[in-house]
């Protein structure tokens, strides 16, 4: 019974980070060709748009902050391990203590970029008028689904020190 739920809440955790990371393409893969033909308009044809640049960064602020969690996740972020690394008998608290530490910043994170996209909901951005709350709402999102990626991280460790104790 269990190894049906484990293996229905891994398929679900497989499509969450499927999904997480088609959405991080997709927005990279519009910047990406929105900058090009900028470019390439701008180079050859003397003219520059500058909704594109516009639009280029608001999509950097989604890539971000989707993408962070996903970062997380995978061990890719820049970390000091100096610590870490001289700790000895005591690197499983101190690593216990990052984590908590990091679900507590990007819980805050996530609750106060909520408030001040709320609180920006009557601005409008330059070129195409954009409500400021839509780009805004990239930092609560973000931090939400880095959450989720770290509870699914963590018990993807509780399951490898399971495996590790049942074959000792």
């Amino acid at each position: 019974m269990t190894s049906s739920r484990n293996s229905a809440l891994d398929r679900v955790d497989d499509a969450f980070c499927r999904i997480n990371g088609y959405a991080v393409g997709a927005m990279l893969f519009v910047m990406l060709a929105l900058v090009f033909v900028n470019v390439v308009c701008r180079y050859f044809f003397f003219v520059s748009f500058g909704w594109i640049e516009e639009v280029s960064r608001y999509l950097m602020i989604w890539i971000v902050f989707l993408g962070a969690g996903l970062g997380l996740r995978e061990g890719m972020h820049v970390a000091v391990t100096l610590f870490v690394d001289i700790a000895g008998p005591a690197r499983p608290y101190l690593m216990k203590a990052a984590w908590i530490g990091t679900f507590v910043f990007f819980a805050a994170l996530g609750w106060y970029g909520y408030e001040y996209a709320m609180f920006a909901a009557r601005q409008r951005s330059t070129m195409l008028q954009l409500p400021m709350w839509t780009i805004y709402l990239a930092v609560p999102i973000g931090s939400l689904l880095t959450l989720i990626h770290m509870l699914l991280a963590l018990r993807d460790t509780a399951k490898e020190t399971d495996i590790a104790e049942e074959t000792a």
